[in-house]
């Protein structure tokens, strides 16, 4: 019970100091909505060092309703306060469902994860402040901006977190498969993150990191 407390708690305050700020008009918009999604997403992706992948499951299917209702209700405007159309919101909580569902391995959930919530939440606050000048649109679509400043740290943050998972018992894996973890995967990901629009990237690429990973195993 104590562990169950441990993951829920902070990600309740994340929601709730969002909340907080946003009512404040301290941060709101993007910002609001990356603070929420790479604080508690990093935390998340640790889960199963003290969780079982059955109690994820079941949390990730808890987190999935209470967003659904947020969205019809507004429980939470930090999430929903921006102008563009995403649903990166449930697509989080759906891809905590299906990594907790194919895990095998406890560094394959947190790579996987961390994906979504860092290399792609980074990349988000990266391109916001410093890609400016260099963006570019992928199949000329208004939906896909992206940068290149965003691009280059998602890749970054991408081997960062592959980088954890070696630390954290896929040594052997990723020494044994060097050109799929160091050179597919992040390069991999990193396209289907600029290919994927309305926040959809928040599921493919943590699967497809997931079903890459368990393919080594």
């Amino acid at each position: 019970m104590f562990a169950y407390f441990i993951a829920l708690a902070p990600v309740g305050i994340v929601l709730l100091l969002s909340e907080f700020l946003w009512r404040k008009k301290i941060v709101k918009g993007e910002k609001a909505r990356k603070f929420i999604h790479i604080l508690s997403g990093v935390w998340i992706a640790f889960w199963p060092f003290y969780l079982s992948f059955n109690a994820i499951f079941v949390f990730g299917l808890l987190a999935a309703i209470i967003l659904i209702y947020s969205r019809i209700t507004h429980l939470f405007h930090a999430i929903y306060a921006v102008k563009r159309r995403t649903y990166g919101d449930i697509l989080f909580a759906i891809t905590v469902v299906l990594c907790a569902l194919l895990g095998q391995e406890t560094w394959v959930f947190t790579v996987s994860i961390l994906f979504m919530a860092l290399a792609d939440g980074g990349a988000a606050v990266v391109g916001r402040f410093w890609g400016i000048s260099n963006q570019y649109y992928v199949f000329g679509k208004q939906s896909l901006r992206k940068s290149i400043a965003g691009t280059a740290a998602y890749i970054v943050l991408a081997y960062a977190s592959i980088g954890l998972g070696y630390v954290l018992g896929g040594a052997d894996t990723i020494e044994s498969h060097v050109v799929v973890t160091l050179l597919i995967l992040p390069l991999g990901a990193a396209l289907l993150e600029n290919v994927t629009p309305f926040g959809i990237d928040n599921l493919v690429t943590p699967l497809f990191a997931t079903l890459i990973l368990n393919s080594l195993l």
